[in-house]
């Protein structure tokens, strides 16, 4: 057996032993959303740098650090696919895009790295690498400029995550009234939803505020969080409202 896939198949067997319970994979993936968005154009970036360094190994039968050949790099790309959903999320796919990295300033910096016709098809793959890593760092940082708390909370609002931000919000200093009112109008998670109506009771502004937890309290009505919107109901407009009350009621 090579070396190179003795020493793939170790490190596969390490990072596959780390206990499960570190951390949940998909919750993961939402965290680095906050921050790569969109994040599964970064996971393709990734893998489809690294497999073509790989197909190109393959080719010209060169060596370089990191890349593995076409079935290896296959074997790892799927590993690491499925083990991000139970691990750390898209973290250690990210690392594929480092050998191209790496490779990219050899073949443009180091004159005699590589064989001329070699040099050229690497400098596309590279070229066309790093051009898509530039496109993809712009479009992050307009996501993150233009995005707001909310924008992001109700992408991904079925996920732990959202609710621990959503909270953060709800209990915000100053108050994020605008990024509240906009999940309780256009939220479908109740427990977001409720969330939201304790955030707005606690700072919101009666006249406008209660049309819009009257409005929560009859969409999830019968769910287990419309006791905590009917609460906030009644922190918001100074009403002791009867435990379990119909939305007719709050309306009169």
């Amino acid at each position: 057996m090579k070396k190179r896939y003795l020493f793939l198949i170790v490190w596969l067997s390490l990072i596959g032993s780390v206990n499960e319970g570190l951390a949940c994979g998909s919750c993961m993936y939402v965290h680095f959303d906050k921050i790569l968005s969109p994040i599964w154009w970064w996971v393709l970036l990734s893998v489809s740098w690294y497999y073509s360094l790989s197909i190109y190994t393959s080719i010209t039968e060169t060596k370089m650090w990191g890349v593995f050949g076409p079935v290896g790099g296959l074997i790892l790309i799927l590993f690491l696919f499925v083990t991000s959903f139970m691990l750390f999320g898209p973290i250690f796919i990210f690392l594929l895009i480092l050998p191209g990295i790496i490779l990219s300033l050899k073949v443009f910096l180091l004159s005699k790295w590589i064989d001329v016709k070699g040099k050229r098809n690497l400098r596309v793959i590279s070229a066309v690498g790093i051009s898509c890593l530039t496109y993809l760092i712009v479009v992050s940082a307009n996501i993150q400029r233009e995005r707001t708390e909310a924008d992001f909370i109700l992408k991904h609002e079925n996920s732990g995550p959202s609710e621990m931000f959503c909270k953060r919000l709800a209990h915000a200093i100053p108050p994020r009234l605008k990024d509240l009112r906009e999940i309780v109008l256009k939220g479908k998670n109740t427990k977001l939803i409720a969330i939201a109506c304790e955030g707005i009771a606690t700072h919101g502004d009666p006249v406008s505020d209660v049309p819009l937890l009257i409005n929560a309290y009859e969409r999830i009505f019968g769910a287990a969080e419309d006791e905590k919107v009917e609460s906030a109901l009644s922190k918001l407009t100074g009403l002791n409202l009867p435990e379990g009350s119909s939305p007719d009621i709050c309306m009169l």
